[in-house]
């Protein structure tokens, strides 16, 4: 590869060589780039210079005037030229004294010709090195643009972005998330286990400013702005730093773009499947071939049962809509993963805030239990943690063997799953079996005449409670729970008999009940699920 020539190079050409050119000063900057090649008489360069380039001079301008060489070089140091090369014999015999010292001073290479020299061949000779490296650069620019274009049109993965990067620079290629955990790579040949060993460690301490290895590691962000999601690293010196930069940048725009048509194709796949399940729930599509046809095309196998399932995520205090919105995605998301993850297929969308529905599909008559069991606790396992919703339940229904029957059955679904939330306890996933007489209650908990009934019952011992704070709905919510039997309460309350027993007649007297009668119990128990739904 040819590469911009330095100082150094230009001085070794033969045609400069011919020259017999001596280094004056400036010696120890002999490995400056030349950009360009300018051949100027003039004392003043300002406004002619951009920096970087190579003057050549007979001295013309300094005949019967050494004197002004001294600000000659102070003008071409501060325009950042990169050497001054004077030929000697014609216009002045030797460089004034003095000159070495400013040289080495002011960083700037001066070097003199003792015979003449064609400043055209020079010219040539250098703009024709400089103009092939341009031209290799942009030919490589244009190869890293084919080949990363080539990528977006063809949906590559990330693996497949980062095996392309790595390839094109010949070294390893590491796209991380901004955890530092490691989500694709390509070792270049090396073994992963050198390339991976204590990643996250290593990623932190090379890119710390203060890090001394932070220089040797090459690093780009991944996502737009306050979106960043992550990083690709060459986690190795380069000699070739422009170009890594380069093909990293590529590299990081394509892994951006194909997040955004994942995130959109999914969106819009969400989309679909919400219409479908609109359809099927509302009565448009009661055909169970077209409904399969339907759902086929959206990615669900066809299945020996469809199960209803509907998740219901609690909106946190202070959760505003979009953040809960954001959840609701979320859940959808770990969802389809469980159900990937237990070989499984669906139909889902989000119905409305909170609520998720799915219609699922079941290899066998025999495996429904199991597969809601195994796609529970997959979403268990994929909720866990500090972000995820707590207190989400999951609500199903009957098993049906045509999936528009397992579309109706989602209202069931939502009703079990609604009154499962309201539950409380450890239990992830509610059948109707589960809910009975507290779904009746959950389903008329607006009802003024339940509430008015709930009310009549157990008002006057929530407001003697609440006056006093003796707590004796608890006591009576253990008796209703063990079925009227003291000595069972009397365990799970920890109280004596005796206390058990004034409290148990404090509670008839307030209410103006008899508790032994099983008909008060009833009722009472009715009007204490009234109260928990509500």
């Amino acid at each position: 590869m040819s590469v911009i020539p330095t100082v150094r190079q230009v001085l070794a050409l033969p045609v400069l060589a011919v020259g017999r050119p001596r280094v004056v000063g400036g010696r120890e900057h002999l490995d400056r780039p030349v950009r360009w090649v300018h051949t100027s008489e003039v004392t003043d360069l300002t406004g002619l210079m951009q920096g970087g380039e190579l003057v050549l001079s007979t001295g013309l301008a300094f005949v019967h005037r050494p004197d002004a060489m001294p600000a000659y070089l102070r003008m071409l140091a501060e325009l950042h030229v990169s050497a001054l090369v004077i030929e000697l014999g014609l216009n002045i015999p030797e460089i004034p004294d003095g000159v070495a010292d400013l040289a080495d001073e002011l960083a700037l290479p001066v070097i003199t010709l003792a015979e003449s020299t064609p400043f055209v061949e020079i010219t040539e000779q250098v703009h024709r090195m400089i103009i092939a490296d341009r031209y290799d650069e942009l030919q490589f620019a244009r190869a890293t643009h084919e080949a990363f274009t080539s990528l977006n049109i063809g949906r590559a993965s990330p693996t497949d972005i980062v095996t392309k990067a790595s390839q094109m620079l010949t070294a390893p290629i590491v796209l991380e998330d901004l955890g530092r955990h490691v989500l694709a790579f390509c070792a270049a040949g090396a073994p992963a286990a050198t390339l991976l060993d204590g990643w996250r460690d290593r990623s932190r301490r090379h890119s710390s400013p203060d890090s001394a290895g932070s220089a040797d590691w090459s690093m780009v962000p991944v996502g737009l702005g306050a979106e960043q999601w992550g990083r690709l690293v060459l986690p190795a010196r380069t000699p070739e730093a422009r170009r890594a930069r380069m093909v990293l940048e590529r590299a990081a725009q394509s892994l951006q773009l194909q997040r955004m048509l994942e995130q959109d194709r999914d969106a819009l796949l969400v989309q679909a499947l919400g219409g479908l399940l609109d359809d099927m729930i509302s009565g448009r599509i009661t055909d169970e071939a077209d409904a399969l046809a339907r759902a086929g095309a959206l990615g669900m196998a066809v299945s020996a049962r469809y199960i209803p399932l509907v998740i219901k995520v609690p909106r946190g205090s202070g959760t505003d809509a979009l953040a809960q919105g954001a959840m609701d995605r979320r859940v959808l998301a770990s969802a389809r993963q469980a159900l990937a993850g237990a070989g499984l297929t669906a139909i889902g969308s989000i119905r409305r805030e909170g609520t998720i529905a799915l219609v699922m599909t079941c290899p066998y008559p025999t495996a429904v239990d199991g597969s809601l069991a195994a796609v529970c606790a997959g979403l268990e396992d994929r909720l866990a943690g500090r972000s995820g919703p707590d207190g989400w339940v999951a609500g199903t229904a009957a098993a049906q063997p045509g999936l528009v029957a397992a579309a109706a059955g989602l209202l069931e679904a939502d009703h079990v799953a609604e009154v499962g939330a309201t539950m409380g306890g450890a239990q992830r996933l509610y059948r109707s079996a589960d809910v009975r007489l507290r779904g009746l209650f959950a389903l008329l908990r607006n009802d003024h005449r339940v509430q008015a009934f709930a009310e009549t019952e157990l008002g006057r011992l929530l407001d003697h409670d609440a006056r006093t704070g003796e707590h004796l709905m608890a006591v009576l919510r253990a008796y209703l729970a063990n079925g009227g039997s003291k000595t069972e309460t009397a365990r799970d309350t920890g109280l004596s008999r005796p206390t058990l027993y004034a409290r148990l007649g404090a509670i008839e007297r307030i209410l103006g009940v008899s508790l032994e009668s099983v008909e008060s119990r009833t009722s009472l128990h009715a009007a204490l699920m009234v109260v928990d739904t509500g």
